[in-house]
């Protein structure tokens, strides 16, 4: 599973046919996810950086609201808009189109430009040029980064934006490892793989953490 991760990753490429994801393989998978993404957690920490985190102030007085909403509703919603156009058909490039209105926030650029790098991408494949799998693969992933952004409230990304890479990094690196499950599994898979790693995340959390 790692192996063919890394060789997904390399170059990007469809597989034949959507194959079952094995339950050793779903958490072989999601364990060597959190072994990379929690060290980078810690770091975070440590950096204490000094924006206001929306996610946080919620979980002060909701939040198993917010964690339900994590697991079941973020994965059932962001999937399709980040990673259903993977197979180039018409209908997904659109769905992913209508999603991302849900998106819009005080970053309102950011959904807006994805919704632009979507129609571009279907133009693309409806002149039978489609863009090259690596380049909506990666892109999409970076999309799907830049959208947490909105996360954070009451920032100046124009004096603060040498920040954005370091606090997307995660949601980017996971959003390859989803594009990888979508291709090989399908994208049922993608969604429980999703809600598995926030539920993860935000559990303890919710449960431990001191708000």
């Amino acid at each position: 599973m790692i192996k063919d991760l890394f060789s997904f990753l390399k170059n990007p490429s469809r597989f034949e046919e959507y194959t079952p994801m094995t339950a050793k393989d779903f958490f072989v998978l999601l364990f060597a996810v959190l072994v990379v993404i929690t060290p980078y957690g810690l770091i975070m920490e440590q950096l204490d950086l000094q924006f206001d985190n929306m996610v946080e102030e919620l979980m002060r007085d909701y939040k198993w609201i917010v964690v339900a909403g994590a697991i079941i509703l973020a994965p059932i919603l962001e999937e399709p808009a980040f990673r259903m156009h993977l197979d180039y058909k018409r209908n997904s490039f659109f769905w992913g189109i209508g999603l991302a209105i849900l998106f819009l926030s005080e970053l309102w650029y950011i959904p807006v430009a994805y919704m632009g790098y979507l129609f571009y991408c279907w133009m693309k494949v409806k002149e039978n040029d489609p863009p090259k799998l690596k380049f909506v693969v990666y892109t999409s992933a970076a999309f799907f980064g830049l959208v947490h952004l909105g996360n954070y409230q009451n920032v100046d990304w124009s004096q603060y934006f040498y920040f954005m890479p370091i606090l997307v990094l995660a949601q980017f690196l996971l959003g390859l490892v989803l594009s990888f499950i979508r291709m090989k599994h399908g994208l049922k898979y993608a969604i429980f793989f999703h809600g598995a790693y926030n539920a993860i995340l935000l559990i303890p959390t919710a449960i431990w953490g001191d708000f």
